[in-house]
């Protein structure tokens, strides 16, 4: 009995024991530890790969999400750009029609001021036409009205002159 207790020596009936109580607490092992340890992995498995497939969509749809926005904002920079380019073309195009009407305006009122200074030159030319008329009636009053000698047509010349001067002086 103590030579059973001994330790280093075996035997083999305590190998064939060993040997069937390894053997039966395999099975048991298979039968109630492996197959829910087997689920529980599959399904952790499962989730993962789930996981992994959610977040690759996920990210195709931040990048495409990141696209579409990058696109309408390049499209709202053309857009800016394009009214900037028409504002500023309309700008020009509203200083050059000033700038026209401005000339076009001077003009006209270069064009004003001479025709009234032609008007002003013509009434100072019909003024004098009259005040020379006037003279010529008067001289011609006085010479029928008297006999004038080369002296006294002399005279009457230089007075003439005189005061067609001074008519001109005044105006």
């Amino acid at each position: 009995m103590f030579k059973q207790l001994v330790l280093g020596a075996t035997t083999a009936g305590d190998t064939i024991v060993v040997l069937v109580s390894f053997l039966l607490l395999m099975v048991l092992l298979k039968k109630f530890a492996w197959k829910p340890l087997m689920n529980i992995m599959n399904q952790r498995e499962e989730n993962i790969a789930s996981n992994i497939e959610n977040a690759e969509i996920a990210k195709n749809e931040a990048e495409r999400l990141a696209a579409e926005r990058q696109e309408k904002l390049d499209k709202t920079r053309a857009e800016s750009a394009s009214v900037l380019n028409r504002a500023k073309v309309s700008a020009e195009s509203a200083e050059k029609e000033l700038l026209d009407a401005a000339r076009h305006e001077a003009i006209r009122l270069k064009k004003d001021a001479k025709k009234e200074i032609e008007n002003e030159r013509q009434m100072a030319m019909a003024s004098v036409r009259n005040d020379v008329s006037l003279l010529s009636i008067q001289i011609a009053e006085k010479l029928i009205s008297k006999e004038l000698t080369n002296e006294g047509h002399a005279e009457l010349i230089d007075k003439y002159l005189e005061r067609l001067a001074d008519t001109n002086e005044i105006k």
